[in-house]
């Protein structure tokens, strides 16, 4: 990872680059622009291997773009590790707390988890987490949970507010599916009275399955999976 490469936890952020001397920032963005792989954007594969090939990089890479003409940013997932745990937690915090003030869910949304919950789950054998970056930002973060057969489940994916509704949840969705090819059924869940999420699943191809979870007298979890090629059975971790 780049971290290994400096010698010290690099964060992809305005704050965290500003840090940085114009050479160190080069290198963090020759290696993000070296994996940029798009229908629209398709950089050549022999030169970024020319360019990168000296660099260590054990962390998974994959960027997209959002928008269109001038208007278009670069969204990537970076796969995740323990040192940015605390940083997971902070965004998690910030991007649930409105539903959190909203559907008073204390006891199960994610802005009442701990640090050490997210370290935990970043050492599961069968969890990932990558972080969403939109430009140079962390804005986010998924976790993608193996539940084998070629199953997976995105648990959870979240953005901070200022950087939802600009179409950056709808290119980590193409992201993924790209990056776990093998997968033939994704799963997920959400609160049945955020049409908007509902609408957004299912705009990506995701269909409501039976049965749902009442937490309280506001809200209601309800689930989702898209089927890629064939059905496989379910089998889940917890």
């Amino acid at each position: 990872m780049l971290s290994q490469h400096f010698g010290e936890p690099i964060e992809i952020s305005e704050h965290g680059l500003s840090k940085r001397d114009k050479n160190e920032v080069e290198i963090v963005m020759n290696v993000i622009s070296g994996w940029i792989l798009t229908k629209k954007h398709r950089p050549s594969i022999v030169e970024a291997h020319e360019r990168l090939k000296d660099t260590k990089l054990p962390r998974s890479v994959s960027f997209g773009r959002v928008g269109d003409g001038h208007d278009q940013f670069s969204v990537g997932l970076v796969q995740a590790d323990i040192q940015d745990a605390a940083l997971i937690h902070e965004m998690q915090v910030r991007a649930f707390m409105p539903l959190l003030r909203k559907y008073e869910d204390f006891d199960t949304n994610p802005a009442n988890e701990t640090v050490e919950q997210i370290v935990e789950r970043l050492q599961q054998p069968f969890s990932e987490y990558c972080l969403i970056v939109f430009n140079t930002l962390s804005v986010g973060a998924i976790r993608i949970v193996d539940n084998q057969n070629k199953t997976y489940r995105v648990s959870p994916i979240f953005l901070l507010p200022e950087y939802q509704g600009r179409g950056i949840a709808q290119t980590v969705f193409e992201l993924i599916e790209r990056q776990y090819a093998d997968a033939e059924k994704w799963e997920l869940a959400t609160i049945l009275q955020e049409a908007g999420l509902c609408y957004l699943y299912e705009k990506m191809g995701y269909r409501r399955t039976e049965g749902s979870k009442v937490i309280n007298d506001k809200m209601t979890i309800v689930f989702y999976e898209k089927r890629m090629e064939g059905g496989t059975d379910r089998q889940y971790h917890v």
